[in-house]
């Protein structure tokens, strides 16, 4: 199977690809290792028939490492008699202080190959995993207990990015290496026990096979693969359950109904909030079994109010009979308004209309339109964010309260009270948008002092509440 690896990759491609496709431009992430130098070899095999066009790209991780340093001029002195264009960077200053070591190299380095990759017109990136890989991923993930989607282990294709070798082991690929002289080097720190994936390749991998199972590599990498084909079954259920019970998407907030959830099996259940989440964090999220089974405990036992909490501020809670995912924010807010006076507020994607007021059938402001009364004509009003400490004369309510207390009353959830909106002059609520205006405000009279004055969606979508969860 390794004797040619240009035929592996170029059937591998052929999935990928239009029939009889040539030039195709792909970029190689070179670690210098065995397993990305023989890929790179086999492309560049492939680039001699016109099938393909290769780039290389090599990312080095640790400054002022003699072998890092050796590694790179390795990959690009065989570019060089290769005439493959190859590209070198270094990484910077760790900024991210939430991600591990191995996480922030990992996010790095993939940044610096799209970035190559968009500049160069590549279709593709490809990368040099192996099925050693693939067990060992699949293996650390059962160990800190993973749900169905983490058994798929490493995924063929993502987006643009594909890896042709998972079914080669990379005794085979080192075995390529020696016998077409191509060089390479290993990382030193793949000898660092201190990572846990070191020390599952180097002292439970060697155990299991001398002990238990000679082929565990085999096992696992089989397991993974009926995973996969699992996966697509249950995928094509959790669509048809995330969309029956969506009944809100917003680009802040995603509200689904559990009575609709709850008719499907358990495991569509958890995979249709998991995709949800993914949904408006704008990327994949994973999580371990223990979480996903609190999210099933979560849509039959909780009751209104009740919260889970995902990173980076991605929250999920509980409204009677729906589920809210949203994101959580400490950030506030302030701008100033006239009245009279139209203006868009782009951070918060709505536009500020004023018009005079209906003759008749005020709005008491629990939409996001209110009738307004100023009795000192023309002023400058302040909408703002809901802060700790408010106190607001509730329209048709005997006298002030705590907006706090008034917002809790009307079943707003304590994590987004603080992002509620609030009209404010001098000093005063006049408005709590998308609840009720002020006794202060309220039309007694019909004048050129009163004010209808609504907030529409930049955008024109018909449903302009990006406050409220319900």
């Amino acid at each position: 199977m390794t004797d040619n690896l240009a035929d592996v990759l170029a059937e591998f491609l052929s999935r990928y690809t239009a029939h009889d496709s040539k030039n195709i431009r792909i970029i190689i992430a070179v670690s210098g290792g065995a397993d990305s130098m023989a890929l790179l070899q086999a492309a560049a095999e492939l680039g001699k028939n016109g099938i393909i066009r290769t780039f290389a790209a090599h990312y080095i991780h640790y400054q002022d490492h003699k072998e890092a340093e050796d590694r790179a001029r390795l990959v690009e002195d065989y570019c060089k008699v290769n005439k493959i264009p190859c590209f070198v960077d270094r990484i910077g200053e760790k900024l991210d202080n939430a991600l591990s070591p191995e996480q922030w190299m990992r996010q790095e380095r993939y940044r610096f190959l799209q970035s190559w990759a968009k500049q160069n017109d590549c279709s593709f990136i490809l990368t040099g995993h192996h099925a050693d890989d693939q067990a060992e991923t699949l293996l650390q993930r059962i160990i800190v207990g993973t749900g169905l989607r983490g058994l798929e282990g490493i995924r063929e294709s993502r987006d643009n990015i594909l890896r042709p070798f998972l079914d080669i082991r990379k005794t085979d690929l080192i075995d390529y290496c020696h016998k077409n002289y191509i060089p390479f080097a290993d990382d030193p720190s793949n000898a660092d026990l201190d990572i846990p994936r070191n020390r599952i390749r180097r002292q439970v991998f060697p155990l299991i096979e001398k002990t238990l199972n000679p082929d565990v590599t085999g096992a696992l990498c089989r397991l993974g693969k009926w995973a996969a084909e699992a996966n697509s079954v249950i995928d094509r259920e959790v669509v048809d359950c995330f969309e029956k019970s969506c009944v809100n998407f917003q680009k802040d907030k995603i509200v689904l109904d559990i009575k609709v959830i709850l008719t499907y099996f358990t495991t569509i259940q958890k995979y249709a909030i998991l995709k949800a989440l993914s949904q408006l964090g704008g990327y994949e999220l994973n999580l371990p079994s223990v979480e996903m089974d609190r999210i099933a405990d979560f849509l039959c036992d909780s009751r209104t109010g009740a919260c889970l909490q995902y990173e980076h501020g991605l929250r999920m809670a509980r409204d009677r009979d729906h589920v809210i995912i949203f994101y959580e924010s400490d950030a506030g807010f302030r701008f100033s308004l006239k009245t009279g006076e139209d203006q868009d507020i782009s951070e918060l994607s709505l536009k500020v209309v004023w018009d005079k007021p209906p003759l008749e059938g005020f709005s008491s402001g629990d939409g996001f339109t209110a009738d307004l009364q100023f009795n000192d004509g023309p002023c400058e009003l302040i909408l703002r964010n809901a802060r700790e400490g408010d106190r607001f004369f509730p329209l048709g309510s005997p006298g002030e309260k705590r907006l706090f207390r008034f917002l809790a009353d009307r079943k707003v959830f304590r994590y987004v009270k603080y992002q509620t909106p609030v009209l404010e002059r001098d000093g005063d609520i006049i408005w709590v948008v998308g609840h009720r205006i002020s006794e202060k405000a309220r039309i007694t009279a019909l004048t050129d002092n009163c004010w209808r004055l609504r907030l529409a969606p930049i955008n024109g979508d018909a449903e302009p509440n990006p406050f409220r969860l319900d």
